[in-house]
C-alpha cells in the first residue's frame, strides 16, 4: 500500500459531508502507523473538528512516528471557532504529513505546510491534487473570487423546445439525469429559480436523497 491508497481513502471520507460543511471545505484525514490505518476522520459541519482533529482524538494508541494523510492543507490560524490543525499534529509526534493539496485560503496558502516543516515533520504535498480540487471546486471558487460556484440547470428538446406550444411540460430528461440534479441540490447551498416555473410546475425543489439536505429556496419574482 502506497501514498495514493491512503489518500483515496482519505478522500472517500471528505465526501461523505457533501452540502454540509458549508462554507468550510470537504475534508477527510487518515493516520497510518505501519501500513496499518490506526485513526481516520472527516470535517463533519462548520464549528465541529477539523478532520486531522477528529482522526488524533479518535486514535486508541501513540501516534508517534506515524503518518497523516489529507486532502487539504492544515489549518494554522486562530481566528476560527475550533483550534489550528497543525499545533494538534506537531502536539501528537506524527512524524510525516501527505497533502493532497495547499488551502487557497490566504491564512494558511502553505503557512501550514511551513509550520509543520519548521516543527521537524516531513511534508508531501500534490498526492492525487486533482480529485482533491474537484471534490473542493465550489470552495477554491469562492476563496478566490468571493462570487458563488454557479450550476446552471436545463431541460430542452433537440430543437430548444422547453414545453408544448400550450405551455405543458413533458420529462425530457432521463432518470439518471433527474437523479444526478438530487445530488447536485444535496451539495449546494441554496437554488434558485423564478416565478413563472413555480407558477407552472409548483416544484418542491427538494434533494430527494436519504441523509442529504435540502438546498435553500430563492425565487425571483419582479412584483
Amino acid at each position: 500500500m502506497d501514498d495514493v491508497f491512503f489518500m483515496k481513502r482519505a478522500l472517500r471520507l471528505a465526501r461523505k459531508a457533501e452540502g454540509h460543511t458549508s462554507p468550510n471545505p470537504l475534508v477527510g484525514a487518515i493516520i497510518v502507523k505501519d501500513d496499518t490505518i490506526i485513526a481516520e476522520g472527516y470535517h463533519k459541519k462548520a464549528g465541529l473538528p477539523h478532520a486531522e482533529a477528529e482522526a488524533i482524538q479518535k486514535a486508541t494508541k501513540s501516534l508517534e512516528g506515524s503518518t497523516l494523510y489529507v486532502t487539504l492543507e492544515p489549518c494554522c490560524h486562530t481566528d476560527k471557532r475550533t483550534p489550528p490543525c497543525t499545533s494538534a499534529i506537531i502536539s501528537s509526534k506524527i512524524k510525516r504529513v501527505v497533502v493532497a493539496m495547499i488551502d487557497p485560503n490566504p491564512k494558511v496558502s502553505g503557512k501550514g505546510i511551513k509550520i509543520l516543516q519548521e516543527a521537524g515533520i516531513t511534508t508531501n504535498v500534490g498526492v492525487l491534487e486533482e480529485p482533491a480540487r474537484r471534490l473542493n471546486e465550489f470552495y477554491i471558487k469562492f476563496i478566490r473570487t468571493r462570487v458563488p460556484f454557479v450550476i446552471l440547470k436545463t431541460a430542452m428538446t433537440l430543437d430548444g423546445k422547453i414545453a408544448t406550444p400550450e405551455g405543458e411540460s413533458k420529462w425530457i430528461t432521463s432518470e439518471k439525469s433527474r437523479d444526478l440534479v438530487h445530488r447536485y441540490r444535496g451539495r449546494v447551498d441554496a437554488l434558485l429559480s423564478a416565478i413563472g416555473t413555480v407558477q407552472a410546475d409548483n416544484p418542491r425543489f427538494t434533494t430527494r436523497i436519504r441523509g442529504k439536505k435540502d438546498p435553500v429556496r430563492i425565487i425571483i419574482d419582479p412584483d
